[in-house]
């Protein structure tokens, strides 16, 4: 009898140790984890950004301007690039939600200066107060939704001077 119960103690800790466990959502990831771009112009740059959550929510934009002069970048013809199609325009802290409808005033960068926002898609955003966090003091603004999964990026529009250029970096989000 004491064999018998050993076997089936034996045979129970097997099947416990065996069960299948709830899978753990698992982080979401960038490949590469951060998308470059240089020519004799700029350097830029676009990282994902999670904040504090699992998925990525957000990108870090980086423009390094080499010039003598200044460099715009066009926030009305700079788009948010999702499966490799413009899927909107971007928004950022401080932004007026009527400005993005309208017209987003360009950003300026000075010669050697070094420019860095963290940028959201608008397609994705949730308009406050419907979430708790918002981008202003007043309780007005913007909360970056989740980016999807796939092909990310941005297609970045700089003029320095009169002429355009239109850059585009992407990553993969899994």
């Amino acid at each position: 009898m004491r064999k018998q119960w050993r076997y089936i103690w034996v045979v129970l800790m097997v099947l416990t140790a065996c069960a299948p466990t709830k899978p753990r959502s698992k982080d979401w990831t960038s490949i590469p984890p951060v998308q470059m771009a240089k020519n004799r112009y700029y350097d830029a740059r676009i990282e994902p950004v999670k904040r504090d959550k699992r998925f990525f929510v957000a990108f870090r934009l980086d423009v390094v301007n080499k010039t003598d002069g200044k460099l715009t970048i066009d926030w009305n013809r700079t788009r948010y690039l999702h499966k490799g199609k413009p899927y909107g325009a971007f928004a950022f802290r401080g932004i007026n939600p009527e400005d993005i409808r309208k017209n987003i005033p360009p950003e300026t960068i000075a010669r050697g200066e070094t420019f860095s926002r963290e940028i959201f898609p608008v397609n994705l955003v949730a308009f406050a107060p419907m979430r708790e966090e918002v981008l202003d003091q007043k309780g007005k603004g913007l909360f970056p939704g989740p980016i999807p999964g796939g092909q990310n990026g941005i297609r970045l529009v700089i003029r320095p001077g009169r002429e355009e250029i239109i850059e585009t970096l992407t990553v993969e989000i899994r």
